[in-house]
């Protein structure tokens, strides 16, 4: 029955966005190529490899619907694996929680119901990254540790297979380690402790640490020759993407985005935060936003106060704190607004939010808070995921580029002006679209606010359309660059990139020679090839050298090597470029 709301959940939702998949295929796409093109990555370590494993395996029938097309094949792959393994989270995660709610049957099925909508599951589940895999091995892992030790008995089968399953979750995703102390531990924190518990927890913990450092040690050794500290070191940084978004307030937000699509709420907070003078929020605005967010938090507190009145509960309580702790302060440290940071956090707060109510001595007052919680989740992911609402959006994007995306050649560029342009998205996270598909679209955007580069867009812009043009392409840049002001719906907040102002794009672009127009106010204008242009361009790549001693600076290594705005350099096997994993900074980076 549960799995059945799982397959209809899923068919009639959609992601509306795709994380880093599209970067994950195209280092498939180049490895098949004989090309290597970040292959092995210390955050994802085995989700390429698993991604081209299965591509070959699974070619003959990938073929029949995509025929000669890599990209769409290794991405229907990618795609179906994590949908399967979501399949495998909801029977694992009905497992645990079965454990400890054997009698009470219709709150174990609103708790798996209320995983299934879950935000950040219900998207990632219909994507091509690696999160809800490793999600699915992790469940299955507290699955085996829960099953053996609620029976008391000791398995080293078990516990080679759970730590088997564990270190499986932390090579496709490496920040599910926050939640090893806590799941590896979990059978004498929830049963007591004895010693055939305690072998259990230490042959669980040996061989999940055994599995990890020899797969990291033949990757690193074998696989990429890193024979230094210094070059581990520098493999591992890669891995952050020059990412510098950190804060509580992220936090906060993300964690509750998380589990209930909050859309642009975020975005208006951080408004009235940084105090936008382009798009003034009010305090009355935030206070009608803010429902979403105040009834989350409700609901973790009316799970955490039914948490303290009996011992089981509280030994729940306990385990939900310890899985907790490492998950929020990394959260705070790195890039808290991403909602696919805080599902190491799930298998515990499903198993709390399970007895928080299903205990009898629970407060029925904070129950109805719970339920209130679920209701509005359930609702509200539904209708945001719903595939009827997101096809329209595809369409209004597509709209905005049907003029001149049929004259675009491969060396051609469309450039918006921040990350957080829904063009951006639509490029990346819609790749069975027709326009995508044809292969010609690439989009490239201007600035990425919270990343290291991003005061030097303009050195990296110069540097990356000279090339373009070197090579035969056009450089065709959005409309928005010349408007005075942002408007709302263009998800830029004046302030949160305090080294970048709306103002220097007019500023810069003012003094560049245009060509034609294309796609109406909101549409693109091509930037001319003219002697003038070029004398311009050249003359602001020479004004700061670029630190990795590469030709080019700031922005044109931002561009060029990160994996989202040009993958064409990628599948032409340059310098490998740096993707920016793991941020949701779409519609709304918070």
């Amino acid at each position: 029955m549960l799995l059945a709301v799982y397959v209809l959940a899923t068919l009639f939702t959609d992601a509306y966005f795709m994380a880093d998949t599209a970067d994950y295929v195209e280092s498939i796409v180049s490895f098949v190529g004989g090309r290597n093109y970040e292959f092995w990555e210390f955050g994802h370590l085995f989700w390429r490899p698993l991604g081209w494993l299965l591509y070959v395996v699974c070619h003959p029938l990938t073929a029949l619907i995509g025929r000669a097309d890599l990209r769409f094949n290794v991405t229907v792959v990618l795609v179906a694996v994590n949908w399967l393994a979501g399949m495998l989270s909801v029977g694992a995660l009905y497992g645990i929680v079965h454990q400890v709610c054997r009698d009470r049957i219709w709150i174990t099925a609103i708790v798996i119901v209320t995983f299934i909508f879950s935000h950040a599951f219900l998207n990632s589940t219909q994507t091509g990254s690696s999160y809800v895999p490793g999600l699915s091995l992790l469940l299955l892992g507290l699955y085996i540790l829960t099953r053996w030790g609620g029976l008391g008995g000791e398995s080293c089968g078990a516990a080679l297979l759970a730590g088997l399953a564990l270190a499986g979750a932390v090579c496709l995703w490496f920040p599910y380690v926050l939640a090893m102390p806590a799941v590896v531990a979990s059978p004498l924190l929830l049963f007591g402790f004895d010693r055939m518990r305690l072998r259990l927890v230490i042959v669980t913990g040996l061989t999940l640490a055994v599995f990890v450092t020899v797969a990291y040690a033949v990757v690193v050794i074998g696989a990429l020759g890193i024979d230094t500290r210094a070059g581990f070191k520098a493999w591992m940084s890669a891995a952050s993407h020059s990412t510098d978004i950190k804060g509580v307030t992220r936090m906060v937000f993300g964690l509750a985005r998380s589990f209930i699509y909050m859309g642009n709420d975020g975005m208006l907070f951080k408004r009235y935060l940084v105090g936008d003078p382009f798009n003034q929020v009010t305090i009355s605005d935030l206070l009608r936003l803010s429902w979403k967010l105040a009834l989350f938090y409700l609901f973790l507190a009316s799970v955490t106060i039914n948490l303290l009145f009996s011992a089981q509960s509280r030994r729940i309580l306990g385990l939900f704190i310890l899985n907790a702790a490492p998950v929020i302060l990394f959260a705070i440290s790195f890039d808290g607004g991403a909602v696919e940071r805080y599902l190491p956090l799930y298998p515990t707060m499903f198993l709390a939010l399970t007895v928080s109510l299903s205990d009898a001595r629970s407060i029925a007052f904070l129950k109805y808070a719970a339920y209130a919680f679920i209701a509005a989740l359930i609702l509200t992911d539904a209708t945001a995921l719903a595939k009827p609402r997101l096809d329209s959006q595809q369409e209004a994007t597509a709209a905005r580029i049907s003029d001149i995306v049929k004259r675009l050649g491969r060396e051609s560029r469309i450039i918006t002006v921040t990350w957080q342009d829904e063009l951006i998205n639509f490029n990346r996270s819609y790749p069975f679209h027709p326009l995508n598909r044809a292969g010609n679209l690439r989009v490239g955007a201007l600035v990425t606010p919270g990343t290291t580069e991003a005061a030097e867009w303009r050195e990296g812009f110069a540097a990356e359309a000279l090339a373009i043009w070197k090579r035969g392409g056009e450089v065709w840049v959005s409309k928005r660059v010349f408007s005075p002001r942002p408007r709302p719906e263009w998800n830029w907040t004046e302030g949160d990139e305090k080294r970048v102002s709306w103002p220097d794009f007019h500023a810069f672009f003012s003094q560049m020679e245009m060509d034609e127009s294309a796609g109406g106010d909101d549409g693109f204008v091509l930037i001319s090839q003219s002697s003038k242009n070029q004398e311009y361009l050249k003359r602001i790549g020479r004004t700061k050298a670029a630190p990795s001693g590469r030709p080019g600076s700031g922005l044109t290594r931002h561009l060029s090597s990160d994996t989202r705005r040009w993958p064409d350099r990628r599948a032409r096997g340059d310098a490998a470029p740096r993707s920016c994993e793991g941020r949701s900074c779409i519609a709304a980076l918070w």
